[in-house]
Order: C-alpha cells, then structure tokens, then sequence
C-alpha cells in the first residue's frame, strides 16, 4: 500500500479568525496513510464463474459473503481474524476464477439579491470586497438569478453526511419520493428500501436520513450552498433557490466505506436524480477502488453527473491522486477551492490534468443542524457551488446529458492567472457565463467540436481514428497548444492540420470496452477548453 492522504471533514471556521489567512487552513484531518475496513476485502468474480465457485474459494479460506451488491457483482468478504486484508487480497485475486479483489476502502468528507438576513456574507455568490476579498471573484449568482432561480423538477443527491431535513432553510427543497406511504413499514415503491421517503441512510441501513448524535453537519452545510432556500426570509440562500435535494447517507461520524458509497450512487441513479454532489474522497493510488470506479460508470450511462471534491491536502493531484475525483470517467468533474481573492486556496489540492476548475470554498457560510449556521473551509465546500450551476443548468435545459451539463461548466469557467496550469481549464466557475454560453470578462478560448467517434457510440473498429475540430478566433493554433489523452493517457503522435483545424488520431488496438477520451486546447492567452467524451468498442 502506498503512503497517502486522506480527505477530511471541514470544521466550522472560528468567527474570530474570519478573513484571516489562517481561515483558510481545514481544522482536521484524517490519517496520513490509506485506511479500509479491517476484516473484509471486495471480490468480483470473472464472467460466467459460477457462484459456487466463490463459496468453495471462501470455505478454503474460512471466509463467507457478508454482503452482495446489486447490479455490480461484488460480494463483500467476511475474513477470519487470523487473515490479514493484504494477504487476503492476494490470495484471492491468485485464484483464476476471480476478476478481482481489493480492500474495502474508508472514505472521508472532505463546506433583485434575495431578501435572507445573511446573503450579504454570501461572498462566493456575489463578491463585493465584503469580507476583505477582491470584488467580483464570485460565480456571478445574482446575474443569472434573472434567468433561472431553479426548480424542484430537477433533483440533486447529496452522496455524504445526513442532512437536517427539518432546517427552516431546507426543508421546502428536500426531494419526497413519491411512491412511498410515510411510515407504514412497508416498502411500496418496492425498490428495496422500507419507508424512503426522502432518501436513505447506507451507514445505519435505515430510512433517517439525519441523526443528532452523529453530527450530520457536512452533509447539512453542503447542501445549504446547493439549494438554501432562496427569498425566503431565512439565514441564507443556495446556488438554487429552488430544488429537490436528496439525502443519501453513507458516512458515519468519522468515516463511510465503498459499499455505502456504491449503493448510494446506484440508489440516485434508480430514483432519478441526474447529479449528485460528493465532497468526500480517499488519497493515493492505494486507495484506487475498481468497484467504485464501476458504479460512477454505471451512473455515466445513466446520464449522471458525478462532481467530486478534489481533496485538501495542498498536493498535485496528478502526482498523488485522490479518488474518486481522479477517477477518468466522463461525468467526474474535480474541483478545486479557491479564496475570496480568486486564487488557489492554501489547502486545496490541484492539478493540471487531473483537476478541472476551482470554486468558492474559502469561509464558505451555509447551513448547520438544529436551525443552525456557520462557516467551512474545504473543497467539500467548494464543490456543492459547481453542483449548485449544473441543476441551474438542467432547470434551465431538461434535456441537457451529463456530458452537456460537464461541457459548459468548463468551457465557461472564469479565467484566472492564479490558477492557469493548476488545473485544466485553469478557470473558476461563472455561473452566468454556464447557463448563457459567454464567456466571462470578454475571453475568448479554444473551441472543440466534431468529435469523432461521436460521444455514447459504438463501433467495432478496435483501431478508431480518434478526432476533433480544434480552433481558436485570435490564435493559429499548433499541435503545440493540443493535449489529447485516450484512457487517462497522454498521447502525442496525434496530427493537427492548421488548415483545417481537424485533429486525429490512430489509435492502437482496443479491448471491447468503454473508452474515454480527453482533449485540452490552450490558446496564446493561456485560455484552456476541455473536451470529454467516451465511446464503446463492441464485438
């Protein structure tokens, strides 16, 4: 196992440090090494192995299943106490039946205007210089409020902590499942889950989604900046006035784990929200999970957006990955936390490749339980603001695919010099410049169109020519100012005619899978667009 960071819960800020530096810097952390559940590991057996085979390799180890995921062909494995995950992971993935094995990994979090008492505190909505910033590093809320404040069509799942359903500035915007008769222990929906009203809780298996005693406050303070309920005489208001937020939880106090994550992901997906926000993560290529790197693919080809936190370690993501961010599926965007200045935070991990745009997450005032609010600092607290402008962006546009929702989040960031070689688009979110398709301050950068294989298709070519028409309006760009990356690998033998703007690629010989490819154009500005698709080579 790789030494490695992991992500951690962002306390509320000491009042008496607010605008300080020091405000910047998340209050705890989680252990300095990858941690999973002592006793079990992941097992995905091959293709047509049959289930008796798992139990036979189990009675040799004097192992059972303790749990099977749905949908997904991962059992979770009970050990013996006298052998260890490693040797187990090992043992089994010696076995020819098995496709793999892995550790069950830990997870941690990672925090007209409107007519509510605390929006003027609301600086990464509408900066004025009011706690001390630079006046317009913001996301420019209030100018797209005139276009769309939202709507409680569009639901959001909030993969985390509980969440305080009962706050005065949630509870008209928490999503209800329908088919369900609250409280008859029955479950008439029949989709597995008794009495889910609003979402289910994956750490303690029950239908409450919010429990006292386990704190619940990062879930409760992600969803604030999502979708606080707007105009509404009360504390603050969210990216949404308007929205249906579903609870699913699956950290506990301190910590959650890969089947709770999984389940929660599979959960959004069945009941029908198209994004969820995830400010919570696992550092190190230790702590790669093929299971949930799976089920975010599943969600892909369900049209779901996955927004990730990019972590707070202050390192380069590229170099130490933290997961699920880093994973290279097309519906993960990673995001970075800036200040009230629009530069990187002091805490917040970064990368060029592996990173794709920063946000307010600098002493970031949101919702707490009990009726409660407060300030955090972390990119948890940053990436419910990009959550926030994808469900403007799918009120505004019912119609719009993950991959849409992604597309102009990114080609539409902000450009900063603090963050140009950062990240990918080396921009901050802009709401306003997202749901009208301007740029933001006049910019101008690369456009990616005509992409080829087109996005979601099929072919049975296992040597696809890869391509894009890749321009820019003020500078003649070279194969210099091109990146492409075919399954998170950087390839440079690609063409590209100035003439024609037209890029390609040969690519080599492919298995029958799902492909994903990424193209970064850089202007003579330093303007980045990115480009994120994925196809499927078949039988």
């Amino acid at each position: 196992m790789q030494g490695a960071t992991q992500e951690a819960i962002t306390q509320p800020v000491d009042p008496a440090r607010q605008g300080s530096s020091a405000a910047e810097e998340p209050t705890f952390r989680a252990p300095d090494e990858p941690r999973f559940v002592p006793g079990e590991i992941l097992v995905k057996p091959r293709a047509g192995v049959p289930e008796q085979a798992l139990e036979v390799l189990n009675r040799q180890n004097n192992a059972r299943v303790a749990e099977r995921l749905p949908g997904i062909g991962v059992s979770v494995i009970d050990l013996p106490a006298d052998l260890p995950v490693q040797a187990a992971v090992r043992r089994y993935e010696g076995s020819r039946g098995i496709q793999y094995a892995e550790p069950n990994f830990l997870l941690f979090p990672e925090a007209d205007p409107p007519n509510d008492p605390a929006y003027n505190k609301l600086y990464g909505l509408n900066n004025t210089g009011q706690t001390g910033g630079t006046a317009d590093a913001d996301i420019d809320a209030p100018e797209v409020w005139d276009t769309t404040t939202g709507t409680a069509d569009t639901v959001v799942a909030v993969i985390d902590e509980g969440i305080d359903v009962n706050h005065p500035d949630l509870n008209g915007n928490i999503w209800t499942n329908s088919g369900e008769v609250p409280g008859n222990n029955i479950d008439d929906d029949k989709n597995g889950y008794v009495d889910d009203v609003h979402g289910w809780d994956f750490y303690h298996d029950d239908a409450t989604v919010y429990d006292a005693a386990d704190g619940d406050k990062h879930g409760t303070h992600v969803a604030g900046t999502i979708a606080a309920e707007g105009n509404n005489g009360e504390g603050v208001t969210g990216v949404n006035w308007r929205a249906s937020i579903m609870p699913l939880k699956f950290l506990g106090p301190d910590y959650g784990s890969i089947p709770g994550a999984v389940k929660a992901i599979d959960y959004a997906v069945a009941e029908g929200a198209k994004i969820s926000n995830n400010s919570w993560g696992c550092g190190g290529s230790g702590c790669y999970s093929k299971t949930l790197k799976a089920a975010i693919d599943r969600a892909d080809g369900a049209g779901h957006l996955f927004v990730a936190a990019a972590g707070n370690d202050g390192t380069d993501n590229d170099a130490t990955p933290q997961y699920p961010a880093n994973y290279d599926s097309p519906n993960v965007i990673s995001v970075a936390a800036t200040n009230n200045q629009d530069s990187l935070a002091s805490f917040s991990n970064y990368g060029k490749n592996s990173v794709d745009l920063g946000a307010p997450g600098v002493g970031i005032l949101s919702t707490l339980p009990g009726n409660g609010y407060g300030s955090y600092s972390g990119t948890s607290m940053a990436t419910p603001h990009v959550t926030g402008v994808a469900a403007l962006l799918k009120s505004q546009n019912p119609t719009y695919s993950d991959e849409e929702m992604k597309d102009q989040i990114l080609r539409y960031s902000e450009p900063k010099n603090s963050l140009q070689g950062k990240m990918a688009t080396g921009g901050r979110l802009n709401a306003y410049a997202a749901l009208t398709g301007q740029q933001a301050l006049d910019s101008t950068r690369p456009t990616i169109t005509a992409v080829k294989p087109n996005a979601g298709s099929k072919t049975r070519d296992r040597t696809p020519t890869i391509g894009a028409t890749v321009s820019d309006d003020r500078t003649e760009l070279t194969d210099a100012n091109i990146e492409l990356y075919l399954d998170a690998k950087k390839r440079t033998t690609f063409t590209y005619n100035e003439g024609t703007d037209r890029l390609n690629y040969t690519a080599p010989r492919l298995s029958y899978s799902k492909h994903n490819v990424k193209i970064v154009a850089t202007d003579g500005s330093v303007n980045s667009s990115v480009k994120s698709w994925s196809f499927t080579v078949r039988r």
